[in-house]
């Protein structure tokens, strides 16, 4: 006997969540095209040369790959969309303005982002390439927490980070790509005893990375590090973003965090998520990665961020649809047909019972609300218990 089972972490999606889904992309997609975003689908599988130009390793070890058998070339299965966003836009449009791209899709993941994640996340997000300044930040940054203001989370708590302060203190020393991973590990997991155990760091980039380590939480963060950190330009310059950020994101809490070191290779300056406590993974990321589309030959600046819909539809309450019942047997009536397809423009749904179909059978499936009955001369739609 065949078991049909699907992957770990692969799962069908199932009528109600995927109606919460729809909703959510058809949310998201009106926002962003309300913002003056347009929309893009770029293809699900590309060149892996083109899909991984410029993104680091993270995603390189998270991608599926085959061979093209048509050509012999590289074939890999997209495990975010952000990258494919500023290959169009570098590559193919060559904007010389401000270019605003949105998008909703599926990805895959070689591995799932924690064990209980989906290995095929769909995302919905909106890029913003050719802004340069803090505004544009600023205003990607207030889309986000609005988006997810009407993809009903009741607060929206907000971890702010700003990769420039890492960068910064990293660049004081030439360090091999084997210890760099070995940091950023340490410095993701808040693990102080395996940063003391990375070899050929200095003391002094050792000293300032546990300062890191050790203060997150509210604004006093910012006054620990300004304190406790070595001086420097760009640390300071990257502390006051944040802070002036942080006044004006809309959110109704907000945190610090530098440690939170997720997409060190590509992002460049501000970063920030948000979670809710029903998933460990973050269901919201975002930031400014302003290097992404020169390995595309257009070195443009850019920000933006991807909400993952499949992640926060598994925790949504998933209520049953309400819909307005028609109850007809017999022959094909003309009146009937006529109402029915009025009803049905007006927004509410129509279900037609089948010789055979009871309406209780249908409960399972929707929240029926009303009836199509039969009168004297006519139908009437009749509220069900009156």
């Amino acid at each position: 006997m065949t078991t049909w089972l699907l992957p770990d972490n692969i799962a069908d999606v199932l009528p109600r969540q995927a109606r919460t889904m729809e909703s959510m992309r058809r949310t998201c997609l009106d926002l962003f095209q309300a913002n003056g975003f347009e929309l893009v689908q770029p293809p699900m599988i590309e060149f892996v040369d083109s899909l991984l130009t410029g993104t680091g390793t993270d995603l390189d070890r998270n991608t599926f790959k085959f061979m093209d058998q048509a050509n012999g070339r590289m074939i890999g299965v997209r495990a975010d969309i952000t990258p494919q966003a500023a290959r169009i836009d570098a590559h193919i449009l060559n904007r010389s303005g401000i270019s605003r791209l949105c998008y909703a899709g599926s990805c895959l993941h070689a591995k799932p982002m924690h064990p209980l994640a989906s290995r095929e996340p769909f995302v919905a997000g909106a890029e913003l390439f050719g802004a340069a300044d803090l505004e544009a930040d600023i205003q990607m940054l207030r889309l986000a927490v609005k988006t997810l203001r009407q993809l009903g989370l009741p607060e929206v708590h907000l971890d702010l980070g700003h990769m420039g302060v890492v960068r910064a203190l990293l660049d004081r020393q030439d360090l091999s790509d084997g210890v760099l991973a070995d940091v950023l590990s340490a410095l993701k997991h808040k693990d102080g005893t395996a940063l003391d155990r990375v070899e050929g760091v200095s003391d002094e980039i050792r000293r300032a990375l546990h300062v890191l380590l050790v203060n997150f939480g509210d604004a006093s963060v910012l006054d620990a590090l300004r304190r406790d950190l070595p001086a420097d330009s760009a640390i300071e310059r990257a502390l006051d973003e944040i802070e002036t950020v942080s006044r004006c994101a809309g959110a109704d809490s907000v945190s610090f965090d530098f440690c939170d070191v997720h997409g060190y290779q590509y992002l460049t300056g501000l970063s920030f998520s948000v979670h809710i406590p029903q998933d460990a993974k973050a269901i919201l990321r975002g930031g400014r990665y302003d290097n992404v589309g020169l390995a595309f030959g257009r070195s443009r600046p850019a920000c933006g961020f991807s909400i993952y819909l499949r992640a926060l539809a598994a925790v949504a309450e998933l209520e049953v649809p309400a819909a307005s019942i028609v109850i007809t047997r017999g022959s094909y009536d003309p009146a009937i047909e006529s109402i029915i397809d009025t009803l049905r423009e007006q927004g509410k749904t129509v279900v037609r019972l089948l010789p055979g179909e009871s309406v209780d059978a249908l409960k399972e499936q929707f929240n029926i609300t009303h009836e199509l009955v039969r009168t004297q001369n006519s139908y009437e739609l009749k509220a069900l218990g009156c």
